[in-house]
């Protein structure tokens, strides 16, 4: 090879790096940050700070340390509409696209308005983010998911996270940060990630969702399998009464599992399954592979023969209940509601794990049938009981009762039993 030949060979080299360092720079980022002011944001974080507060603080971070040529965009959830309105298509585009350095100050700005109020309509909210992005082949896009809660109106947000990715026109990756979730939300989070080839973090305060935003702002896409052969889903501890699984993506029922046979053999996709009277959505199942879910239960000891009503905490909408007849139900993990008449109880389900909610009782020997009302210490009426019903269950607290125009006040503990005579 000839002096001028070497030459024009490292000058081509050249060249070629210099163009692929272009082409490189050309495939910028565009984030599209979606953050979750539905009404469990008003809940708090293990520091004890709200969780809207520490998400918005984390968000602050995030903006202040980015490049100022990282193109972003903001949009939040459930923050214009409280749960009572029930708004499924609670949604705004806070902040359109631009380059930081001429949107940072508006993004946070916007941020100090931004109120936890009410429902998760995470399926409703990819469908409209994938379509804020501008036409650009040549960007990068992403999406960064932040939610402390599932899916609480209709659709399944994996199946539509998958349909993005595969009737889209776009490149999209979805990155989900799981804010102090409990198991089912994890899942459905998880599977949105995994689905379009994005990551899923966790996070359980400010400084966490901080440094999380930070990677998934970083994070690269993942290889989807399309791996199309069958898997098993597993669900432990069904009831006998048995689970449906449906199928996400086309609404069919694909078979179901109970405590007599609780595997089922299903073609890689994502899946339903009934749980009392709610759905544990987005479970992907993956070929060759065993997907296990894992309910928890609730128990209430002392039931009343009225039963007693399970709300979803988020929504307060009732999804099932329990009774003296039946006193025991496997639910979704997460956060419910349990009514003792206008009285809530609170409670925690955990995967796998029976929880026991054990109320005291007020009994009155000869009781009249006109009733004896009871009142919780703020004077409200809770319940009463008569000789037609001469007991009732009720949370631990303080409370009185009026037996023969005398109002007596009593404090009542879990599992105790509070006779009067009359």
């Amino acid at each position: 090879m000839t002096k001028n030949l070497r030459h024009i060979c490292v000058l081509l080299c050249s060249f070629c790096i210099l163009a692929a360092s272009a082409q490189d720079k050309d495939q910028h980022s565009v984030i599209e940050l979606i953050l979750d002011a539905s009404g469990s944001m008003m809940g708090h974080t293990e520091s004890g700070e709200l969780k809207i507060t520490a998400a918005k603080k984390a968000v602050r971070n995030l903006v202040n340390s980015l490049p100022s040529q990282t193109v972003m965009a903001l949009r939040a959830y459930g923050h214009q509409s409280p749960k009572e309105n029930k708004d499924c298509k609670d949604t705004q585009l806070l902040v359109d696209f631009a380059p930081l350095s001429e949107n940072r100050d508006q993004m946070l700005s916007s941020l100090k308005g931004l109120e936890a109020k009410g429902y998760t309509p995470i399926t409703y909210v990819l469908g409209l983010a994938s379509t804020d992005f501008a036409d650009d082949g040549k960007a990068k896009k992403t999406i960064i998911l932040v939610s402390d809660g599932k899916e609480t109106c209709q659709g399944d947000p994996c199946a539509e996270a998958l349909r993005i990715i595969q009737e889209g026109e776009i490149d999209l990756v979805i990155h989900c940060i799981g804010f102090g979730v409990d198991h089912a939300t994890q899942k459905q989070l998880e599977c949105i990630s995994s689905v379009t080839g994005g990551q899923y973090f966790s996070a359980s305060n400010a400084q966490d969702l901080s440094n999380m935003l930070s990677k998934a702002a970083d994070a690269e896409a993942v290889k989807v399998p399309i791996d199309k052969g069958p898997g098993w889903l597993e669900v432990k501890g069904a009831d006998l009464s048995g689970h449906e699984v449906i199928n996400a993506e086309n609404g069919e029922k694909a078979g179901s599992v109970s405590s007599v046979n609780n595997t089922i053999e299903l073609p890689a996709g994502i899946y339903n399954v009934t749980i009392a009277g709610s759905q544990w959505k987005s479970i992907e199942v993956k070929a060759g592979e065993t997907t296990v879910l894992e309910p928890g239960w609730l128990e209430v000891k002392n039931a009343s023969l009225h039963g007693h009503k399970i709300l979803e905490k988020e929504t307060a909408e009732e999804f099932a209940s329990v009774s003296r007849f039946d006193s025991t139900i496997a639910v979704l993990p997460g956060e419910y509601e349990v009514m003792f008449g206008p009285l809530t109880w609170e409670v925690k389900i955990k995967k796998g794990e029976t929880t026991v909610l054990n109320p005291g009782t007020v009994q009155v020997s000869g009781a009249h049938y006109r009733g004896h009302p009871i009142f919780n210490e703020s004077g409200k009426q809770v319940g009463s009981v008569s000789n037609t019903s001469n007991w009732i269950p009720l949370p631990p607290g303080k409370y009185s009762i009026e037996i023969n125009g005398q109002y007596i006040e009593f404090e009542l503990k879990e599992g105790q039993k509070k006779l009067f005579e009359r």
